[in-house]
């Protein structure tokens, strides 16, 4: 479908505003109309998703929920009503989107996605929309489109703040692209994080991100703009701030290649450097002699920033008293594995989700900042940008590299 002759006289009448838009018209409308999108989750992200992928004329959308509406779920969830209290989410958010856009092709799954069905049920997505709520789910779809190669939207909610990125494990120029196992490589320990139902969430907070989360989608589908590839925004509603930091694919992570395969091994960070490290990008010895002056991250290729300290750097801090809170950021057993001296472990993933500042940050000065550091400098990277964000009273930096490059000196 491509030119005006090909929509119903309620098509035409329905999609003008796009039509008239400016690097949008008639082509990119008729992509939407010839793809499919798979939501996962028809709760409190999926009510803006669905309703704006069905207003923008997505041809084909499957939904994804095992769940019933509850009132308390009311607040937050605007796709629902005091009616279909007690009906599946499926059924519930479908009746809405064909009463919007009744030409959309709609498919309801009334199930949870687990490794057993996750595969077959993203198998026709042209793109994957995650609005689940658990982050069992969240791996199993970051997984599923990893092996697949699917691009997936992903956004996440606590409290007052959310966050959004597009995931996509094969990039079209044939480069390995970043997934959720980038952005947090294991999934917490049960009760580490609260969900909202613990911790609660503002009403009007899914309505945000699930938007953000359907532009993205729009955006892809339609072949207009820039992607959120490689970038993760970030929303905190009680300050009225987005924040931005970028992502790389981690190069010590294995790819996923068939489901319940994503765990990280239980290996000591030199040997995961070794085992999975491209040639080409481990640190040669000249690299790690003079890394004290090193002016970029020999693990991914990036620039020395100015929040940046290399090893050396640190270690000359470090003896003349001029470092505060050390802040390891990896996952508890990479911490067990291998630390520097005094480092606080604080995963990625519970940093993220605590509003308070870690211990000890209270108290850094210029002088004496907080140092977050991690295997490689990536995840580090992404807790510099939230403590940033979150608590810019307090400096912070980063150690270039990571412990990977620090251990070598």
């Amino acid at each position: 479908m491509s030119g005006l002759s090909n929509y119903s006289r309620s098509q035409a009448e329905r999609f003008q505003r796009h039509f008239a838009l400016a690097g949008f018209g008639i082509g990119a409308q008729s992509k939407l109309l010839g793809s499919r999108a798979v939501v996962i989750g028809a709760g409190g992200l999926g009510a803006p998703i669905l309703t704006y992928l069905t207003a923008a004329g997505v041809g084909a959308i499957d939904i994804i929920d095992h769940d019933v509406v509850d009132r308390t779920n009311l607040h937050r969830q605007v796709i629902h009503s005091e009616e279909t209290i007690g009906q599946p989410k499926t059924s519930s958010a479908a009746a809405v989107m064909r009463g919007l856009h009744p030409e959309v092709e709609i498919t309801e799954h009334q199930e949870a996605i687990d490794e057993t069905n996750a595969l077959r049920l993203i198998e026709p997505a042209d793109i994957v929309v995650d609005g689940s709520d658990n982050f069992a789910a969240r791996y199993v779809v970051s997984d599923a489109c990893e092996i697949a190669g699917k691009p997936l939207v992903s956004g996440s909610i606590l409290r007052y703040s959310g966050q959004v990125s597009l995931f996509w494990s094969r990039l079209p120029s044939g480069e390995r692209g970043p997934t959720y196992r980038d952005l947090y490589p294991e999934a917490p320990d049960p009760g580490e994080v609260p969900t909202c139902a613990e911790a609660g969430v503002l009403g009007v907070l899914p309505g945000v991100v699930g938007s953000l989360m359907a532009t993205e989608a729009i955006k892809f589908l339609a072949g207009i703009g820039e992607p959120l590839i490689g970038r993760v925004i970030t929303y905190d509603a009680l300050n009225s701030h987005f924040g931005e930091f970028r992502l790389r694919p981690d190069p010590a992570r294995e790819p996923v290649t068939r489901m319940g395969s994503g765990e990280a091994p239980e290996a000591r960070a030199a040997e995961l450097l070794d085992a999975a490290l491209p040639a080409d990008t481990t640190p040669s010895a000249a690299d790690t002699e003079n890394s004290a002056d090193i002016d970029f991250n020999p693990f991914t290729g990036e620039p020395k920033q100015a929040d940046d300290l290399t090893p050396g750097e640190f270690r000359r801090a470090a003896a003349d008293g001029k470092v505060g809170l050390i802040l390891d950021v990896r996952e508890p057993h990479e911490h067990q594995a291998g630390s520097i001296e005094s480092a606080v472990n604080l995963p990625l993933m519970q940093l993220w989700h605590s509003e308070d500042p870690p211990a000890g940050m209270e108290g850094a000065t210029e002088e004496a900042p907080v140092v977050v550091y991690c295997e490689h400098g990536i995840r580090s990277r992404q807790a510099l940008a939230v403590l940033k964000q979150r608590f810019p009273q307090h400096p912070v930096k980063n150690l270039l590299g990571g412990y990977a490059l620090w251990q070598q000196q």
